[in-house]
């Protein structure tokens, strides 16, 4: 028999999964797509009402005039601000809140700024130890970290001591500041610096005048964050704190467990706008970098 007349050759039988689809698997694909979107649809729905219901109730209920807490306000006014802004205890935590945020958080620029050259611009060895180190009072649970620091307080007798408490809070709000502006800095090339002091710029003018001034948006958003973080801190200060120190975090939990005041509505909407608005304002800062 001639190769003429060979019959023709069957092609290979087609591998699975290879051949064209069918119509009942696309139709299943396009189901399992559709049940996908409408789960994500469901839970991101959830979560936003999860969290946003009691934001809603606790606006709402800032508004009433009632001098104890009850859903739906029966009288509508401004009693619970008033209240608030005329009452010299809470006044006077918010105060001292806001001093101590200030300061530590200046302080833990201070510490942060030099530290994250250090990790950025030189050869120190066991940098990632004390990179580590630096973040740990984001691990170490806040109980557990307030505990050994009271020991500590207690022995040298630091409790009630406004200069602990602004040492405390900067370590506090250090991680911030070594995440924030570091990961800025690990976007700069070092050749910036390496070009100015080659035209005849001081190794420190050339960080301080290049480096520095390019960090100054990660600098203030660092500095957002950790003032956000010490304001707004209740677990140490009940533990280090004392009798006689009484920041607002602090006055709203003693509030709580003793009564509920409804100015308590007022005061959680005010630090809502305004970690709302200081937040808003560290993004844009952030965006900046």
């Amino acid at each position: 028999m001639t190769t003429d007349t060979l019959p023709p050759t069957l092609p290979p039988p087609a591998a699975p999964g290879n051949g064209p689809r069918t119509v009942p698997d696309t139709v299943a694909r396009r189901i399992a797509m559709r049940g996908a979107k409408t789960t994500d649809l469901v839970v991101r729905t959830l979560a936003v009402l999860f969290l946003g219901v009691p934001i809603v109730c606790v606006v709402v209920l800032s508004f009433s005039n009632a001098e104890v807490l009850q859903f739906p306000p029966q009288e509508w006014g401004l009693r619970q601000y008033r209240s608030f802004f005329g009452s010299d205890t809470w006044i006077d935590a918010m105060t001292l809140s806001f001093k101590l945020a200030t300061v530590s958080a200046a302080l833990s620029l201070l510490i942060g700024i030099p530290a994250v050259f250090a990790l950025y611009r030189s050869r120190l060895r066991l940098k990632g130890l004390f990179q580590a180190m630096g973040l740990s009072p984001l691990v170490i649970p806040g109980v557990a970290y307030a505990v050994a620091l009271y020991t500590l307080f207690v022995q040298f007798r630091l409790t009630s001591s406004l200069a602990a408490l602004v040492v405390t809070y900067a370590v506090h709000g250090l991680p911030f500041v070594l995440l924030i502006v570091g990961s800025a800095m690990a976007r700069l090339p070092a050749e910036i610096e390496l070009v100015a002091m080659t035209l005849g710029a001081s190794r420190v003018r050339a960080m301080t005048g290049i480096t520095l001034r390019l960090l100054l948006p990660a600098i203030g958003a660092a500095y957002i964050f950790a003032f956000i973080s010490s304001f707004d801190e209740a677990v140490l200060i009940n533990f280090l704190g004392g009798p006689g120190t009484v920041t607002l975090p602090k006055a709203i939990f003693d509030n709580v467990k003793t009564g509920l005041d409804p100015n308590i509505t007022a005061i959680a909407t005010l630090l809502m706008l305004g970690t709302g608005v200081v937040g808003a304002l560290a993004f844009m800062l952030r965006r900046k970098t």
